[in-house]
């Protein structure tokens, strides 16, 4: 494991482990690895697909235990969830995670992150405009893929 990815991972056990401590939750052996295997993933996860994920390397790890961690990781600030159209719930690792938006093409399924730099200058615009701070944002965009004509 590199330097700086072992670095990481105790950045975000700390991070866990502070919030854990300041709402009074059990520091389980369960939501560190839960917590583990999402920083391990690429892209978006479910709660499905992560629950097989952790069987097949013989976590015993309850449905119920995911749903409960998941939230406190939306908690947390170290997970973000996302719905795309009328799809389940899609999470993501967000810790170290630059800002970005999602193009969700319906007819496929697929989803597409981008950044977009005037995103930027369209929030700095509406700051200005509302005397506001913007800590966060959100962007979809649906789109269906173009019939060959």
């Amino acid at each position: 494991m590199s330097q700086i990815k072992k670095q990481n991972n105790e950045e975000i056990k700390e991070v866990f482990t502070n919030f854990l401590n300041k709402h009074n939750h059990r520091k389980t052996p369960e939501r560190f690895s839960i917590l583990n295997e999402i920083y391990s993933i690429e892209g978006h996860f479910d709660i499905d697909s992560l629950y097989e994920k952790m069987n097949k390397k013989n976590y015993r790890v309850s449905r119920a235990t995911l749903y409960n961690t998941i939230e406190l990781l939306l908690e947390s600030g170290l997970v973000r969830k996302h719905q795309f159209g009328d799809s389940f719930s899609q999470y993501e690792k967000c810790y170290f995670n630059n800002q970005h938006d999602h193009l969700i093409i319906t007819d496929t399924g697929e989803v597409k992150e981008f950044c977009d730099p005037r995103i930027q200058s369209i929030k700095n615009n509406i700051e200005e405009i509302f005397n506001v701070d913007i800590k966060d944002h959100s962007l979809y965009l649906y789109a269906t893929t173009k019939k060959k004509k």
